[in-house]
């Protein structure tokens, strides 16, 4: 689609992407408002959220033996932006149902995921909940210590509840087969990886695990609707199909009739120092003369690796898609469109520990979330590359760089 590039615009099907994502704003707000208004019993909220009705008791509670509630914390290490937009709406959430006194100042807490979680350890949070002193980060290296640690505390009830984010932190809590709750976030097919058996019948009724219904399948649909590109670049660690989505995305590309031009880095690579080194090479040596855009799935390009493939692309016209990342964005990807609300995720789960702390099971929980579509643009890299913004895209915008 060699007219494409220079002389186009984002525009095809922006008005579809906006009735969208208002579609779910109004859900999300009845879903909230269902929550406030209550249905019978003062205490239990009926809210639908993804087609699923479900009762919340969302009154704080303490354990039988009048002590607070301690959640344990699992994240990949090093963490990531989304890690900390979860534990911050998981902290925000527990905060408005009254987990956590109104008088902890949230907005204080550094915008980092340690940061954040070290303000929660300092603050005296009341006497329904309390974070576990340590933070559990995998692939630190004391995984077989953090194993034992969560596995003595949680026998002795130290520790009640694990809300963890990411496939492996999930499978590895699995493995350990703890006598309590496993909450698990963001895993990118907890069904496929082997979590949860379904997002009806998790195959555990101490296991539960948020299911984002084809996040891959849409992002990929919503950019060929703004886009309407014929031909992509797409790099992918083969190694990672499942963590960064690449059969979804080819799947869908033969739906829609988009060819992809594939080039492969090994997780070496993609884990290293020179990635953006890595990519520009990759580039160059492929022909990227009839390609509309290239998509960077999960775990393909950095924050430090982005200002200079971006810029690369840019001068040749070539959008920069980012999969998952609004940080990308910030240093360079032309546009991030994340269909992983992490927030949402985090509030989402402070709704489930409540109703697991009045005594259900976290496997009969329900799973399914649908987040809103998310934007954010680069304007100084879309300027670059040759794209003109309507004023409605802009609107629907969820942030923007300079």
């Amino acid at each position: 689609m060699a007219g494409m590039r220079k002389s186009q615009s984002l525009r095809a099907g922006i008005s579809r992407i906006i009735y969208y994502k208002r579609l779910l704003s109004v859900m999300l707000l009845t879903a909230a408002l269902s929550c406030l208004t209550g249905c019978g019993n003062e205490a239990v909220r009926t809210v639908s959220i993804a087609g699923q009705e479900s009762s919340f008791d969302l009154t704080p509670v303490k354990k039988e033996n009048e002590k607070a509630f301690t959640i344990g914390v699992m994240d990949l290490a090093p963490p990531i932006e989304s890690s900390y937009l979860w534990l911050k709406g998981l902290a925000e959430g527990l905060q408005s149902e009254g987990y956590i006194p109104k008088e902890v100042d949230l907005t204080k807490a550094p915008e980092d995921f340690y940061g954040y979680y070290d303000y929660l350890l300092s603050q005296e949070l009341g006497e329904y909940i309390a974070f576990d002193e340590k933070l559990y980060m995998l692939d630190d290296g004391e995984d077989e210590a953090i194993a034992e640690r969560i596995k003595e505390r949680s026998a002795s009830g130290e520790l009640d509840v694990m809300a963890v984010t990411g496939t492996d932190p999930g499978l590895f809590l699995k493995e350990l087969k703890l006598d309590i709750p496993l909450l698990v976030s963001f895993a990118t097919d907890p069904i496929a990886s082997g979590i949860i058996d379904s997002a009806e019948d998790t195959g555990n009724e101490n296991i539960w695990a948020l299911v984002e219904p084809n996040p891959y399948g849409r992002q990929f649909e919503a950019y060929h609707t703004m886009l309407g590109f014929d031909r992509i670049c797409m790099p992918e660690v083969k190694e990672w199909d499942i963590i960064s989505g690449n059969s979804i995305y080819l799947d869908k590309a033969k739906e829609l009739d988009v060819s992809v031009l594939e080039i492969f880095l090994t997780p070496e690579e993609a884990e290293g120092n020179e990635l953006d080194k890595v990519l520009l090479k990759r580039l160059k040596e492929a022909d990227l003369s009839d390609v509309d855009a290239v998509l960077f799935p999960y775990g393909t390009i950095t924050d430090d690796a982005a200002s200079a493939v971006s810029e690369y692309l840019a001068s040749k016209g070539i959008p920069s898609l980012v999969g998952d990342g609004d940080s990308i964005s910030e240093f360079g990807g032309m546009m991030c469109l994340s269909n992983f609300d992490y927030e949402g995720y985090g509030n989402y789960v402070a709704m489930i520990l409540s109703n697991i702390f009045h005594g259900e099971k976290a496997g009969d929980q329900p799973c399914v979330y649908t987040s809103s579509p998310h934007i954010v643009l680069n304007m100084s890299t879309v300027k670059k590359t040759g794209f003109q913004t309507e004023y409605e895209l802009l609107r629907s915008v969820d942030r923007v760089y300079r």
